[in-house]
């Protein structure tokens, strides 16, 4: 039996992925392919991202399952069109998205400071109103039909 550091680094790594989900999802890239398969060149100037840096974030979600690459073409995996693009009737899951990218994960940066204290120091302060929105829209989605709890 071999042992590898895989696993360790697999959870380690888990916020890289989790902040190229956040960006693919706030730059627009699976509402454009809700539109029909595109190129990179398509999807750089559907989104206003250089090519370069949209290539990353592209390869990335393959990587992750969800987009999917035919040539030179790229598409939303099935996952993705259904809860991740802009598509009426169906569980839209970038509130949830956006409130963990905006609110959540920062709070969590100091997750380490704050359990080696015993002060008790609140991670969530009082919400600004655009916070407060966020964090709304957030549950609504969480009360949606259809939605599924966090495990």
């Amino acid at each position: 039996m071999s042992v590898t550091p895989e696993p360790i680094m697999k959870i380690a790594m888990g916020f890289m992925a989790a902040k190229y989900l956040f960006a693919a999802t706030e730059i627009g890239v699976f509402d454009v392919l809700a539109r029909g398969p595109a190129s990179l060149g398509e999807l750089a100037t559907s989104t206003g991202i250089p090519s370069r840096t949209l290539r990353i974030v592209a390869a990335a979600m393959v990587s992750l399952g969800l987009l999917e690459q035919d040539g030179c073409r790229y598409r939303n995996s099935e996952t993705a069109e259904a809860f991740l693009a802009d598509i009426p009737g169906r569980l839209d899951l970038r509130p949830i998205l956006r409130y963990f990218d905006e609110i959540v994960y920062p709070r969590w940066e100091k997750f380490a400071e704050a359990i080696r204290t015993d002060q008790g120091q609140p991670q969530f302060s009082k919400f600004t109103t655009l916070q407060q929105r966020m964090f709304s829209a957030a549950v609504e989605v969480f009360s949606a039909p259809g939605a599924v709890a966090l495990a």
